[in-house]
């Protein structure tokens, strides 16, 4: 249990005057009680839908399929579980969450006032059975609106977050390593990936940009059979997940001595993150972080990148603050944040970096090392 995620959740009912919340974002769920479903092999058929979290008074209680069940009761979480995989009868999940949440529920059913759910990740057939067990409160929609609680880190949850952004670091490592002429995109994808679980020590979920050569230009992609050549930039960024929380970082490696062009936008992308960083405190709001950052590039005359200049990463790979123009959110001490300034030139390449920091009170630490000696 994250007992200072708990006590931010507590305050938020409090200030809102929610009798109770009911959250199925599996982003809220880790956030509260470290439990973290699995998402190596994506849904599994035999479960219904989402895992849930009720809290309500005293009680919280996740309810989710007897196959996960284990895995939740780790964390000191209570449970209410449901039968997912039998060979007894024909495969029911989403009828016996549906029967799980109305065991629950019923016990509340003389509830009044008002009740936070995260309506967005809720099934319909799920909203209905709350419908019909708490039939005496007013539902208020929460989506988007727990994010900025989870976009402040907790001592606990910044460990996390340092174990993922290690394997990050070490992907960056890895990857400058094997990046060989005729290896193809596959090949140092397949041998990061192994390099990566072997370090951790089991199955890691991973999602990756990783491309070579003109293919830079268009930003990102998964890794393909385009053949290395000398010269040719490889963009690298690792976005794995250890134990729950997400960690991020992008880097660019070439194939022996790198073109006059590439070797010129590698250098103003790189002193754009460093701006970035030095200007990185709490008050700064995100859309004028964005907008240093976007100027610069601009004013080396180069195009201005299309994507976010960064954003929070915690449970989620991508959450609050998004650094992007129309976000005021001022930073806040403790918020960590990846910022990743680009260029893309069509038919000659692209440079993205990216680094992670944490925002303290006098500016921000940098959480990963892998441009320390570029």
């Amino acid at each position: 249990m994250n007992q200072p995620s708990l006590e931010r959740l507590m305050a938020f009912q409090k200030a809102q005057d929610l009798s109770a919340v009911l959250l199925s974002n599996p982003n809220s769920l880790t956030w509260l009680t470290g439990y973290a479903p699995t998402i190596e092999t994506g849904p599994s058929p035999f479960e219904g839908g989402p895992a849930m979290l009720w809290r309500c008074g005293e009680d919280m209680i996740l309810v989710l399929s007897d196959m996960e069940a284990g895995a939740a009761k780790a964390h000191g979480v209570e449970v209410i579980d449901y039968v997912a995989y039998t060979i007894e009868a024909p495969l029911a999940g989403y009828n016996n969450q549906a029967t799980g949440l109305a065991r629950l529920l019923s016990k509340f059913s003389g509830l009044h006032g008002r009740v936070g759910v995260e309506m967005d990740t809720l099934p319909v057939s799920l909203f209905s059975v709350i419908q019909r067990t708490l039939s005496s409160v007013t539902f208020v929609p929460l989506d988007g609106r727990l994010e900025l609680l989870r976009a402040v880190k907790s001592a606990g949850e910044l460990e996390h977050i340092r174990a993922a952004l290690r394997l990050c670091d070490l992907a960056q490592a890895e990857t400058k390593r094997l990046v060989q002429p005729g290896k193809t995109e596959l090949d140092v994808w397949v041998a990061l990936k192994a390099r990566l679980e072997i370090e951790a020590g089991g199955r890691v979920p991973v999602l990756a940009d990783l491309v070579a050569g003109k293919r830079t230009a268009e930003i990102g992609g998964l890794p393909g059979t385009y053949i290395l050549q000398e010269g040719d930039p490889v963009l690298a960024d690792i976005v794995p997940r250890f134990d729950g929380y997400w960690g991020d970082n992008s880097g660019v490696h070439f194939v022996g001595e790198p073109p006059a062009e590439l070797r010129k936008i590698y250098s103003v992308v790189f002193d754009a993150l460093r701006i970035g960083i030095r200007a990185m405190k709490p008050g700064l709001r995100a859309c004028d972080l964005d907008n240093l950052l976007r100027t610069y590039i601009r004013d080396k005359g180069y195009p201005v990148y299309s994507h976010h200049s960064g954003h929070g990463i915690g449970t989620s790979y991508h959450e609050e603050p998004r650094i992007v123009p129309y976000n005021n959110i001022q930073l806040e001490t403790g918020m960590v944040i990846a910022i990743e300034p680009g260029i893309y030139l069509p038919g000659v390449g692209g440079v993205r970096l990216e680094d992670v920091v944490l925002v303290t009170e006098t500016g921000c630490v940098l959480l990963t090392r892998h441009l320390e000696n570029a």
